[in-house]
């Protein structure tokens, strides 16, 4: 049997290859739970942000006699969440659509949204063009009661007016196109 001397140990060949494949398994090993470690955290990640609330504001506009206008703060995630403050870098109650109505929105802090449930607020565009305001912007914070989530949106409002919808004229046939619109919107539900 012929070996090496190292350190004063007698080593063979097969010792060597013992020892090589002993550090190689460590550093497979090593690597292995690195590669564990990381994907774990990206599926938490991804867990989370699937399963967390998104709460967004957004603008909708109605048109059934006359074109209406609203701000719509809606929890678009899947878990429900406590607004913590809500502003505006506009004075939004100069544009409600309510005469003498309190500032929109003005209650809305510890108010929880479930998913999907929203809150809305009739606005008059035309007011915000009155004043060339064609956008502005709105911060939101909420909580899911772990995690505080900051966002903000800029809200233009200019898109909307540049929408065009058509609608048909019924003289004498409102049944009927009360039928057809109730009809598309079922089917569009489908």
């Amino acid at each position: 049997m012929r070996g090496y001397i190292i350190g004063g140990i007698i080593m063979s060949i097969s010792d060597w290859i013992n020892v090589v494949l002993c550090i190689l398994s460590f550093v497979l090993a090593a690597v292995s739970v690195v590669t564990v470690i990381i994907t774990i955290r990206q599926n938490n990640r991804m867990i989370q942000n699937s399963t967390r609330p998104y709460i967004v504001l957004t603008i909708a506009t109605t048109f059934f006699q006359d074109l209406y206008t609203y701000i719509v703060i809606k929890n678009y995630g899947s878990s429900g969440a406590t607004i913590k403050a809500l502003s505006f870098d506009i004075d939004i109650s100069k544009y409600t659509a309510a005469i003498g109505a309190s500032k929109p929105f003005s209650h809305v802090e510890n108010t929880f949204l479930a998913p999907s449930q929203k809150i809305l607020t009739m606005i008059k565009p035309e007011k915000l063009y009155d004043d060339d305001i064609k956008s502005f912007s709105a911060h939101i914070e909420y909580t899911d009661g772990e995690t505080v989530y900051n966002e903000n949106y800029n809200i233009n409002i200019a898109s909307f007016a540049d929408a065009i919808q058509a609608r048909a004229s019924t003289k004498d046939k409102e049944i009927r196109s009360i039928s057809y619109a109730m009809q598309d919107l079922v089917e569009k539900l489908i």
